[in-house]
């Protein structure tokens, strides 16, 4: 319990690489990232991930959210991903929504994430007054 009897209340965490740090590994955390330094390996579970100008990371992103504002190279799965003027991605984005500033570059593919199928509704209806237009001319010639 908090001061004065309420609850302390968990504030999501920021870690930090710094500028002149670089970290190899999986970082699996339940709150921001940030690199300002180099990282490679895999990122999951993050709710916002940063990748600042002075940052570079490869490897495979998971998170919540995603900003790019340096150099990214790998894949990243994410609800939304925003590269920004000085950011660049190489590699696969699968996301919900995509945003990239004027300056800022995709070199890969962007796929939706959880793409739901797509039902034609004007194939169907054609398709069944077809069938309806068909029964009434098979009917008057019999």
């Amino acid at each position: 319990m908090g001061m004065f009897g309420k609850k302390a209340t968990s504030s999501p965490c920021l870690s930090l690489i710094a500028k002149e740090c670089r970290v190899i590994g999986e970082f699996d955390l339940d709150g921001d990232i940030q690199f300002d330094g180099q990282g490679e390996g895999t990122i999951i579970n993050a709710r916002n991930v940063v990748i600042s100008s002075t940052g570079h990371f490869k490897g495979d992103i998971r998170a919540e959210h995603v900003t790019i504002n340096g150099y990214v190279e790998g894949t990243c799965v994410a609800r939304e991903v925003n590269i920004l003027s000085s950011g660049k991605m190489k590699g696969q984005i699968q996301s919900e929504q995509l945003t990239i500033a004027k300056g800022g570059c995709l070199m890969g593919e962007n796929k939706l994430k959880d793409e739901p199928s797509l039902k034609v509704v004007n194939e169907d209806k054609n398709s069944a007054e077809k069938s309806a237009s068909n029964q009434e001319k098979a009917s008057a010639s019999a």
